[in-house]
């Protein structure tokens, strides 16, 4: 069976071998990580719970990660911060010739339905990184960048999901009885509606030279609910 687009786009962001991995975030890409057979950590502020058997959830804040360095293969960011101390963090975490990998998903306004969306969700889209990101720290080789483009469908909860995920932050959840309307319109004869998007990867191999010996990492809070 062929692999899917998202899983192509996984395997790209990590490299070709099962790796240990640190995702930044509680994101579906986490999942399908572990999926694929990968170590994987879930760190961030939104972790409030387990939800994977296979995935290890540790609660963290602000810009220094809670890990002892060279730790992960791979870090995944799905939102790059391009400050210094976090750039230095991830390096820090990753072990030699690692991969800090970035994400991001632009998707096409031009189909009749998407436009009526963006007029009651407004969009709140992030574009891709900067290659600069990576190189202006000192920290990481040369980036690559790679692009897929893909149809998705959505049913009504999809359309929901993915409304409440994109629609501007000053947008209110009462918008969400518009989205139902919209669907009944575009899609009453199908059950789904049809989306394309394009997905935007970077990735860097960490450069570990002219890093200094780091102080301790912050504590960690690992949840384990099992």
């Amino acid at each position: 069976m062929n692999d899917s687009p998202e899983d192509r786009t996984a395997k790209w962001l990590v490299g070709d071998r099962l790796s240990c991995v640190l995702h930044l975030g509680d994101g579906s890409l986490a999942y399908r990580l572990a999926e694929q057979g990968h170590e994987v950590v879930v760190a961030g502020d939104d972790v409030i719970q387990s939800r994977h058997p296979e995935i290890q959830y540790v609660r963290s804040s602000g810009e220094r990660l809670p890990f002892v360095g060279d730790a992960f293969d791979a870090v995944i960011v799905p939102e790059l911060r391009e400050s210094p101390t976090a750039l230095a963090e991830y390096a820090r975490v990753l072990r030699p010739d690692g991969l800090l990998s970035t994400i991001s998903r632009r998707h096409d306004d031009s189909i009749p339905w998407m436009r009526k969306l963006r007029e009651i969700i407004g969009a709140r889209e992030a574009g891709a990184a900067s290659v600069d990101t990576f190189s202006a720290s000192g920290l990481f080789r040369e980036p690559e960048s790679h692009a897929l483009g893909s149809w998705e469908k959505l049913d009504l909860p999809g359309l929901l999901r993915f409304a409440a995920a994109t629609k501007h932050p000053s947008v209110g959840e009462t918008a969400l009885g518009q989205v139902r309307e919209l669907f009944m319109s575009y899609a009453g004869q199908t059950g789904f509606l049809r989306l394309r998007h394009e997905t935007f990867c970077t990735r860097a191999r960490v450069d570990k030279s002219s890093m200094s010996q780091e102080a301790e990492p912050p504590d960690t809070m690992l949840l384990d609910f099992r």
